[in-house]
């Protein structure tokens, strides 16, 4: 399980060292659930220029919630830093699910779950511009979490068609497999 995410910080690690920030090359398994972290932006403020690339996968969906459950142990370091990360119980109290995306139609197939730092979108948002190999046009069903709706971008970096879910869509309709961005947003918040 831990060993899973280990390669897989290892290889991002690899490849943003040889090309732009970008996620690691990794080919979605139909049985992978993986996590990925995001930082909180205050509602009207702009995300931060550098943000880590932060992915971990596991053998089970149960697997990857008690990893996030935890504190994303050895992630949350990554993502906001070791000073700011502080010990283990004050990280678990600052890791929330804030949403989940499925390669299948109706929470099935493979499964990301975005977890960020602090409370879920109570006055904050948390954006994705780009989507991890695997990933990338290919979404299918969405869910936000924590206060959130999740707006999925057609484009990169929030640009072209956009549909939010509110918080649950079984089916990504017309970005169907064309998601290439998501912004986690408060409740009642359309993208």
């Amino acid at each position: 399980m831990r060993l899973r995410a280990i390669i897989a910080v290892l290889l991002a690690t690899t490849i943003s060292l040889a090309a732009p920030p970008a996620y690691a090359e990794e080919i979605v398994d139909p049985t992978d659930a993986c996590t990925i972290g995001g930082v909180a932006v205050p509602e009207g403020e702009a995300p931060p220029a550098d943000i880590p690339v932060v992915i971990s996968c596991f053998d089970s969906q149960a697997e990857a919630e008690a990893f996030i459950e935890a504190g994303a142990p050895g992630d949350i370091e990554q993502l906001i830093g070791t000073s700011q990360a502080r010990s283990a119980s004050a990280a678990a109290a600052s890791t929330v699910t804030i949403g989940s995306v499925w390669t299948g139609l109706g929470r099935t197939g493979s499964v990301l779950i975005h977890w960020g730092t602090g409370s879920g979108c109570y006055g904050v948002t948390y954006g994705f511009p780009t989507l991890p190999s695997g990933w990338n046009d290919n979404i299918r069903s969405a869910e936000g979490s924590s206060n959130c709706w999740a707006s999925h971008y057609q484009n990169a970096s929030y640009g072209g068609q956009v549909l939010t879910c509110a918080p649950y869509c079984s089916t990504l309709s017309f970005l169907n497999a064309m998601s290439s961005s998501i912004v986690y947003r408060p409740v009642g918040t359309f993208g």
